[in-house]
């Protein structure tokens, strides 16, 4: 009995032993990697006090990262195309991915092995998604300039390519609205862009303060969100242009002088003498001693 007894306390120790390794985790951060960025792997766990053999990562079935600190060198890297380890922040709780490309988009795993007899090995994965941002806002457009009540406000918006493609949504005066149509459309880049149609019954009360916002809102997950804003009046106070009216009061000039002007130059041109004519200054003109009375009654009749 006593041996039977000693033999069974042996057993519950060393299956405590075996299932001391529990909780791994694989964090990402950040949660969505931007194309040529960067990402940390966290691989978290509890050892319940066993000791560590070796901690491996890898994308799909393949191995790139080992981290075994019974060894030496503690690390190894096995080369995988397109995954660049930074290993002077890289040991055996975390690997750092630089110049992350599209192609390595997929699941992540880290695998821990605790050092005991029976090597009890636990395994977390993780989806890491690398997208592709747009290089500039939305393009919202409108079939007119200005809109009457009951008339069909048609708006029409796009994105510029990204991966994943961008979410569109149109708003009338910051309140959503259903769009009619959206469509995906691959570009030369391999990338995704996208665009939303949507048809809205021109109503006075949208016209908000004399106005109607209409604007679209292109949102890339968390990471990501630009918009653009189309502005339409109420036909009483729509801006419109100022008359552009000329003072003659203000005039530099007098309106009698450039009359004299377009009478005398027939004269000036016709004449043979060039040499004696004398260009008399406009500020010491008299009216009455320089214009025969005929001529400007001739003139102001004109």
């Amino acid at each position: 009995m006593h041996n039977s007894g000693a033999k069974v306390d042996a057993d519950l120790k060393e299956k405590k032993r075996v299932t001391s390794l529990r909780d791994v985790m694989l964090l990402v951060e950040p949660t969505s990697v931007i194309r040529g960025g960067t990402a940390a792997l966290i691989c978290s766990r509890d050892m319940q006090g066993a000791p560590l053999y070796s901690v491996k990562w890898y994308r799909g079935n393949h191995e790139f990262y080992r981290y075994t600190p019974n060894e030496d060198p503690d690390t190894r890297v096995f080369g995988l195309p397109g995954i660049y380890v930074d290993m002077n922040r890289s040991n055996g709780s975390q690997v750092l991915l630089r110049r992350m490309d599209l192609t390595l988009a997929g699941n992540f795993s880290c695998e821990v092995t605790a050092d005991s007899p029976s090597f009890a090995t636990q395994i977390a994965t993780k989806f890491i998604d690398v997208i592709v941002l747009p290089t500039h806002g939305p393009v919202l457009k409108a079939d007119k300039d200005r809109y009457q009540p009951g008339e069909m406000l048609q708006a029409n918006c796009s994105s510029s390519p990204a991966r994943p493609a961008a979410n569109l949504t149109i708003y009338i005066n910051e309140e959503p609205i259903r769009s009619s149509e959206t469509s995906l459309h691959p570009s030369e880049s391999g990338l995704l862009w996208t665009s939303v149609k949507a048809d809205v019954k021109v109503t006075p009360d949208l016209f908000v303060g004399d106005r109607l916002r209409v604007a679209c809102v292109a949102s890339v997950y968390q990471v990501y969100k630009r918009s653009a804003n189309l502005d339409f009046f109420t036909p009483d106070t729509d801006p419109r242009p100022e008359r552009i009216t000329l003072n003659r009061s203000s005039s530099k000039f007098p309106s009698w002088i450039l009359l004299l002007l377009l009478f005398l130059l027939p004269m000036v041109v016709m004449g043979q003498d060039y040499e004696t004519f004398e260009w008399t200054d406009y500020d010491s003109y008299d009216q009455e001693e320089t214009v025969p009375e005929s001529i400007m009654k001739s003139l102001l009749g004109a």
